[in-house]
């Protein structure tokens, strides 16, 4: 995974945070999912703006780990988003119109 990639959630997912912690809806596969404090400030930096070298840096900064066991933890969290469809990785930052 390109450190220089942007997450973004998959369009087929829907999710809102509720009570600090992200809760994911896989309309395809009908499944819930409800992410830890880590997970749920990884998702919300999972927003097209964000490198994730620069998801690491925040998780290690918050949650006061170091860069080497953020970086570990955040590609592999973001690998399972990926594979369970709730993240795609996009080369280049998306914009927001709004």
């Amino acid at each position: 995974m390109n450190l220089k990639s942007y997450p973004t959630m998959h369009p087929q997912v829907a999710a809102q945070i509720v009570d600090d912690a992200a809760v994911i809806v896989l309309a395809d596969a009908g499944e819930v999912n409800v992410l830890n404090p880590v997970g749920t400030r990884v998702w919300e930096l999972s927003d097209g703006s964000h490198t994730i070298q620069q998801i690491i840096e925040t998780i290690a900064d918050e949650f006061e780990v170091t860069l080497q066991d953020a970086h570990v933890d955040v590609q592999e969290f973001l690998e399972t988003l990926v594979q369970d469809k709730m993240v795609v990785i996009e080369e280049l930052p998306m914009l927001d119109y709004r």
